[in-house]
């Protein structure tokens, strides 16, 4: 393997949502030439859940849930918000979660944190949520560092920055689907300001769609194809920008998608209304007569308050037998379950129970494989995340730079958890002690170390309810998909 020690600088272009079917010629030219110039991972895997603030995590610190905490996009954390359910989406809520999680909401250094440890600088620009906005780049108050999210104007930092780009570009447009103009001011805001004026030793650019096209206009949605043709044109404008940039080795690039997504069928299930009338005291957030707190989209999680918990073993058997029940798996293996630690999601936040709901390969209203049944707040037809279907732990990931080999297509497990250790390599810095994710030595110009035993198996849950195909690769696990028979 190669050893770093360029000062090569790093961006990474996250398209949230993008299925990897979807980058094609017709639809991405420029990402497409981006794999042409560099390394595409095949098979590249996403976390579980399959959630945006999750594997936001994940690329941050290169670890699995298990390690950084973030166990959903939404979680019960009594020692953070009693009686309510944390929402890392909205800015306040994670302001003040980062401000009163013992031992940290996040768990394990982030990449702004390490970077600022080693002396170099980290800046993110999110057209995301809120809350995702200011979870990717939660210490820059406190390192002097750029970030943006553009649905929290008022958390810019530093203080005066949104103010020179909006007199350079102009105020950010309305939001509106597809969202086409809110993704080109984005790429502006990075181009004309970030770029020019910050220009960081990392900078993480995250890029809301297709994600949210998906969700509302569905998957497949003339829209939909908009929103992607729009992100691919606006990518190629930063591509050319560091074109000479990207061949001489001042940086390197790195563009992936969080997650996949699938489609909603039949009408929401309502959760709690069904629990509570098979006597199981069900609400979607905590209190002092509920026994289960339920948080799923089409898939989340199950906790039971302290008294309810030997009740457990009596709301898996009762979830098995209904037909939306897809994959569950608990704290401890209850009903015969397969056990949270089996995906990687075994953090003292997790729930008891972990509901997937049931999905498929039918097609959707354009021919788009891939639903589920659900308890979202989405137009039935539009997307989802969250579970362990093939279509959302699929993600796209791409490597090109001067350190990067060329026209490869490297078929070794990878995921988002890889990125944080391949970005440190590319910068030349050691390696980091108790991540989950490695470097992504396939993509690297030079020798390669021999690689680790590979295994891929399915894991079948003692109820047979659940089974489960993982690969491991040497100490790393990369979830392929579950279903339930």
């Amino acid at each position: 393997m190669i050893n770093s020690t360029a000062m090569s600088k790093v961006l990474i272009v996250v398209f949230d949502a993008l299925r990897p079917e979807f980058v094609r010629p017709d639809l991405m030219p420029n990402l497409c030439a981006l794999s042409e110039r560099g390394t595409r991972f095949v098979n590249s895997r996403s976390t579980y859940p399959t959630e945006t603030r999750v594997n936001q995590t994940a690329v941050l610190t290169g670890c699995m849930p298990r390690k950084h905490g973030i166990v959903g996009n939404r979680f019960p954390e009594p020692e953070i918000a009693p009686g309510e359910v944390v929402n890392t989406g909205a800015d306040a809520e994670i302001a003040k979660a980062f401000a009163q999680a013992p031992g940290g909401l996040i768990q394990m250094p982030t990449m702004g944190e390490r970077l600022a440890a080693a002396d170099r600088t980290f800046a993110s620009l999110s057209a995301g949520t809120p809350g995702g906005g200011r979870l990717i780049n939660h210490r820059a108050e406190g390192h002097g560092t750029f970030r943006l999210a553009m649905r929290c104007p008022e958390a810019a930092r530093p203080d005066n920055a949104l103010e020179e780009i909006i007199r350079r570009i102009g105020p950010m447009p309305d939001y509106i689907l597809p969202a086409t103009d809110w993704i080109t001011w984005a790429v502006d805001a990075y181009l004309d300001y970030v770029a020019r004026d910050i220009d960081p030793d990392v900078m993480l650019l995250w890029l809301c769609e297709p994600d949210e096209s998906f969700h509302f206009l569905g998957i497949g949605h003339e829209g939909s194809w908009a929103t992607i043709r729009t992100a691919d044109t606006q990518f190629g404008r930063i591509l050319e920008t560091h074109d000479k940039a990207l061949k001489a080795g001042e940086v390197h690039i790195i563009a992936l998608s969080d997650h996949g997504q699938i489609s909603l069928a039949e009408e929401p299930l309502d959760l709690p209304a069904r629990l509570t009338e098979a006597g199981f005291a069900t609400a979607r957030t905590p209190g002092p007569e509920t026994d289960f707190t339920v948080v799923v989209g089409n898939a989340g999680g199950i906790w039971a308050s302290p008294a309810a918990k030997p009740k457990v073993p009596d709301l898996v058997e009762w979830l098995m037998s209904q037909d939306w029940c897809g994959p569950l798996f608990t704290a401890e293996g209850a009903g015969g379950t397969l056990t949270n630690a089996e995906i990687c999601c075994d953090h003292k936040r997790a729930p008891d129970i972990s509901l997937i709901l049931r999905s498929d390969d039918a097609p959707n209203a354009w021919q788009i494989a891939g639903t589920t049944r659900h308890d979202a707040p989405y137009p039935v037809g539009g997307g989802c995340h969250g579970g362990l279907s093939a279509h959302e732990l699929q993600n796209v990931l791409v490597l090109a730079g001067a350190q990067i080999s060329a026209g490869a297509q490297a078929a070794a497990p990878a995921g988002n958890i890889d990125v944080l250790p391949t970005v440190l390599h590319l910068l030349g810095l050691p390696a980091a002690d108790g991540l989950d994710g490695r470097i992504l030595a396939e993509a690297l110009i030079g020798d390669h170390p021999e690689p680790p035993k590979t295994s891929k198996h399915t894991l079948l849950a003692p109820n047979g309810q659940t089974h489960l195909s993982v690969t491991d690769y040497g100490p790393q696990r990369y979830l392929n998909k579950a279903w339930a028979p």
